[in-house]
């Protein structure tokens, strides 16, 4: 294993040019021209994919800052001719109790260059960078630890490409929506009120939501800076969108909903996003979830937007896709969660 004290993405670009098929170069990111250039690669790959969902150089900028982490060192692209490819970025995405240390990466090979090796030698070095990445930080005692990442079911290159890497299926999660034209009306439970949300609620939401997940399937172990940052974000940090339940001044559940008006504009639609559902377990069973969840469906409509899509993972142990079925929402789309185990470290 490399020495923790390698700058980071050094060895990365070494395994992943070794690699490179001829007329094909790969370098760190650069300047903030190549979020674009990123941007370009993922547009054309959608094209092919289907992918539905969008993808600006602000929101990928957005993501890739989040948690304190920057592009140079954590962005390797692929370019021939002087024009990027391909991408991939990886990431520590923490430790979770029941899958252990995640260690993520996602990318996009334009679908002009595939078939050449060029996904193959981007994944080796982001392998290359994550194991480095491992050496910084122990694994807590007892966990595993894995590269991870997700792929939509319909990516079936990438698909390819990992399993024929040694990745398994570990999990899935299910993309679900409905139309916004008849809506349920749920009563909050008795003693809860809502109100709007103010920056100085944020933090006891935010630490309301990550007790809450403290069960989920892969939910990592997060400070409250890295929980502040996930949420300094264009999507996920709308208070405005927001739908929340207190009892007195303690929050036990809500809504953590977001409209992407880019999203909605390149593929024309109007959609909002009820993400980041949660209830505090004392609070469970008592209908929190069912009456956040319609609060948050007649906001989107009063918004103007003609449908609603949240995620779910198919092992949630809350029963959540049983509750958002009865609520209306279909599945639409289905993302597979992938694993590649590793050694323990020594």
């Amino acid at each position: 294993m490399l020495t923790a004290a390698r700058a980071p993405l050094l060895a990365a670009l070494d395994v992943a040019r070794s690699r490179a098929p001829d007329g094909v170069s790969i370098r760190p990111w650069r300047d903030h021209a190549d979020f674009e250039r990123m941007v370009d690669v993922f547009h054309a790959a959608r094209a092919v994919d289907g992918a539905g969902w969008e993808l600006t150089p602000e929101l990928l900028e957005a993501d890739i800052r989040g948690y304190g982490h920057v592009p140079e060192e954590t962005v390797l692209l692929a370019e021939a001719g002087g024009v990027v490819i391909a991408f991939v970025r990886v990431f520590d995405f923490g430790c979770s109790p029941d899958e252990g240390r995640m260690l993520m990466h996602s990318g996009h090979v334009h679908p002009a260059w595939r078939g050449r090796g060029i996904g193959s030698a981007l994944l080796a070095g982001a392998h290359e960078e994550l194991l480095r990445i491992r050496t910084l930080r122990s694994d807590p005692p007892g966990t595993t630890a894995g590269f991870h990442c997700w792929v939509f079911e319909r990516s079936e290159p990438t698909i390819e490409l990992v399993e024929a890497d040694g990745y398994r299926r570990l999990r899935y999660v299910v993309e679900m929506g409905r139309s916004l034209d008849v809506l349920p009306e749920v009563e909050l439970p008795a003693g809860l009120a809502t109100r709007p949300v103010t920056a100085a609620d944020r933090l006891s939401i935010i630490l309301a939501l990550d007790g809450a997940m403290h069960d989920h399937r892969g939910w990592p172990a997060m400070t409250e800076r890295e929980l502040l940052e996930m949420f300094d974000h264009p999507d996920r940090g709308q208070l405005d969108v927001w739908q929340v339940a207190w009892d007195g001044d303690r929050v036990v559940g809500g809504v953590l909903g977001y409209i992407d008006s880019a999203e909605n504009s390149a593929l024309g639609r109007q959609r909002g996003w009820t993400e980041g559902i949660f209830t505090v377990s004392d609070w469970r069973g008592r209908g929190v979830a069912s009456a956040m969840l319609a609060r948050s469906l007649r906001l989107m409509r009063d918004r103007g937007m003609t449908e609603a899509a949240l995620t779910v993972d198919t092992e949630s142990p809350t029963g959540a896709l049983a509750l958002y079925e009865r609520h209306g929402f279909a599945v639409t789309d289905r993302l597979i969660v992938f694993r590649k185990d590793l050694e323990p470290a020594g």
